[in-house]
């Protein structure tokens, strides 16, 4: 007589990929507007969250803080935040810190993993003109995330993405890669020129980054 508790081992099991959310930018310095999305996306399913500091970026000016600098600050303001993450993979490769690359390496590093590359509006509505768009989508999915009533772009190619490969942030979560997800939070209106500028001026900034990053700028005359 065959066990029942044999049968059922003998089922196939679906298990749920990690699902990774990987943030880039300058973090020119990393500000508390950065760390709200950041554990939002943990809160919101992400199994880890992965801060990209930019070498070279390809779309703005060169940070001022070297790259050093940044990710010091980034991983002080990371203390006691669970699942969320410093990754220096940009800040070791040479020349401009594409993401196509960058998610290429990511998959190399995570290969079982649901990858999602997460972007502002503005960005999504240039996505289209960044290097090797479609490779990104090949190794990541795509989490745009806009404020209430900003409009995003639907036209030609971004607009066919979003009609075939659109989905919800749980479907994200469970996809290796290659779909696109949009979603309105609104989060703290802070830019970290705004905050740089506050610095310059000798502005009290203490709300707008945590303790332990605004001591590492004062101790190290960043941005004054």
């Amino acid at each position: 007589m065959k066990s029942a508790s044999k049968s059922q081992s003998s089922e196939p099991r679906s298990t749920k990929p990690t699902a990774i959310a990987i943030l880039g930018g300058t973090f020119d310095p990393i500000h508390i507007g950065h760390l709200r999305v950041a554990v939002r996306l943990r809160d919101s399913g992400f199994d880890k969250v992965l801060l990209v500091p930019n070498r070279v970026p390809p779309h703005r000016a060169q940070p001022q803080a070297s790259g050093d600098d940044r990710l010091n600050m980034l991983q002080l303001s990371l203390t006691g935040l669970n699942d969320i993450e410093a990754s220096d993979i940009e800040l070791t490769q040479d020349g401009t810190s594409y993401s196509a690359r960058t998610v290429e390496q990511l998959r190399t590093q995570y290969p079982g993993a649901a990858l999602t590359w997460v972007m502002g509006n503005d960005a999504w509505n240039g996505f289209d003109r960044w290097h090797k768009p479609e490779q990104v989508l090949a190794n990541a999915n795509i989490l745009v995330i806009s404020r209430p009533g900003e409009e995003a772009r639907d036209d030609a190619w971004l607009g066919q993405l979003r009609q075939e490969k659109s989905c919800t942030l749980n479907e994200l979560q469970h996809s290796p890669h290659g779909r696109v997800c949009h979603q309105a939070w609104p989060e703290l209106d802070i830019s970290a020129s705004d905050l740089r500028q506050a610095i310059k001026q000798g502005d009290n900034i203490a709300f707008l980054t945590p303790q332990p990053v605004l001591e590492y700028i004062q101790k190290h005359h960043l941005y004054s």
